[in-house]
């Protein structure tokens, strides 16, 4: 069979998660793709002529690639690339786009490679929107914190401030509870508990943003992303 008939052309949306030099002109890429999620591409001489693919093999930009997707490899072969959503007034702002680069390393690392993931392109997509606009004057870390909690329960890993994740047990609404990021959410004392208490009111707020829902307070941001720090660590298994 001849390489033109093993391999089949792929257009998609995506997102730069990292570049990686390889050989003396070339680059190796992680995309999160919208339409095949995670993915690894080679750029021919990318490095050589930034006219290759019109500047656009930068972060935070949404771009529209064609790629090669050959049989018997998982690296696809990226043919043309271009920007569809720029984002200078991030690219600009050094705070919001370390903000950024945090929520692309969480994908990077938790998304299975191959793997359509629909709702985490959505949280992204949202985040990156929301830290581009020069209008919007929430702080980067409550949206990242926000995005977070988001991207956990879009990978099946959402945290439960509603009830005990060992026996069921509901808290109720107006209490504190006890809670553990690494076991999934909330731990009631029957069941050994946890070392942090959140208040309610903290838990209901938590609870809305990983919903989608603009809950979170600025108070609430670092608990919020230390949680999801811990969640990923868990789950996707790094550090």
């Amino acid at each position: 069979m001849s390489s033109r008939s093993s391999s089949r052309s792929l257009d998609t949306r995506a997102l730069l998660l990292r570049r990686v030099e390889y050989g003396e002109s070339d680059l190796v890429l992680a995309l999160f793709t919208e339409k095949l999620g995670r993915v690894s591409a080679l750029a021919r001489g990318a490095r050589r002529s930034a006219k290759r693919f019109g500047g656009s093999l930068e972060a935070m930009h949404t771009l529209s690639v064609r790629c090669d997707d050959r049989e018997h490899t998982e690296l696809l072969v990226l043919r043309e690339s271009q920007i569809v959503i720029p984002r200078s007034s991030l690219v600009s702002d050094l705070e919001r786009m370390l903000t950024a680069g945090r929520a692309l390393a969480w994908v990077r690392r938790a998304a299975p490679p191959r793997t359509p993931e629909p709702e985490v392109w959505e949280t992204l997509e949202k985040l990156l929107d929301r830290l581009s606009d020069r209008t919007d004057s929430i702080p980067s870390a409550v949206h990242l914190a926000a995005a977070g909690l988001g991207l956990l329960a879009a990978f099946g890993w959402g945290l439960d401030f509603s009830q005990c994740v060992r026996c069921g047990k509901p808290c109720p609404a107006g209490s504190p509870a006890m809670l553990d990021a690494t076991r999934g959410g909330l731990v009631c004392r029957a069941c050994g508990g946890a070392r942090l208490r959140v208040e309610a009111a903290v838990r209901a707020r938590l609870a809305h943003a990983g919903a989608g829902v603009d809950a979170l307070e600025a108070s609430d941001a670092e608990l919020a992303l230390d949680l999801v720090d811990q969640a990923m660590r868990a789950h996707a298994g790094f550090e």
